[in-house]
């Protein structure tokens, strides 16, 4: 699926008044994001971290409406990597949502195919799946609420505990969601049509 593909999967959606989900997943750490930032001269700026190898997954999906078109990011974050069972809990809680067919746009991870694969032999009447191209990530406005949430609104963040990087993730995904032309900004980047 191209630029191309894209386009005539968004209109179809339209043409069927479907919601479009466009769906990813990113990992969040104890490790800060190191970004620049202004400090006295000759006292260069300290960031202090909590050692810990403990990763969270975040699980984000931007949705557009049928008709109004309206865009909403919906975010949560867990403990560990996703898997397929996690995937499926969440297109579940997406069809209870919206109680109509979906259209479901995500990448190749091995979850994500094996979700599809659940859905299309036992749930055929609830999603249309496509696929992006692989290796192309900046075709998923999805990537740009990571991008906005580590580098604009946590660089230098230090996280005390899972608890306090959790609520700094959550308070980022709302402040997203909560600007609507920021998210089609994100779909402006990524050079697809509302």
């Amino acid at each position: 699926m191209g630029d191309s593909d894209l386009d005539t999967t968004q209109k179809k959606a339209k043409r069927l008044g479907i919601p479009i989900v466009f769906l990813d997943e990113s990992g969040f750490s104890m490790s800060p994001i190191r970004g620049t930032t202004w400090a006295k001269v000759g006292e260069p700026m300290v960031v202090s971290e909590v050692f810990s190898r403990n990763t969270q997954t975040g699980f984000g999906f931007i949705t557009i409406t049928p008709k109004q078109r309206r865009l909403n990011f919906r975010f949560t974050i867990f403990d560990g990597a996703i898997n397929t069972e996690d995937v499926k809990m969440f297109l579940r809680q997406i069809h209870y949502h919206y109680g109509t067919l979906v259209m479901i746009i995500l990448d190749r991870l091995p979850s994500h195919i094996s979700a599809r694969s659940y859905f299309e032999r036992e749930r055929p009447a609830w999603f249309l799946f496509e696929y992006l191209p692989s290796y192309s990530p900046e075709l998923n406005p999805v990537e740009q609420c990571w991008n906005q949430m580590k580098n604009v609104l946590m660089p230098n963040f230090v996280p005390l505990s899972i608890e306090h990087l959790v609520s700094k993730t959550l308070k980022s995904a709302m402040i997203i969601n909560n600007d609507p032309k920021l998210i089609a900004e994100f779909f402006h980047h990524a050079k697809l049509k509302l």
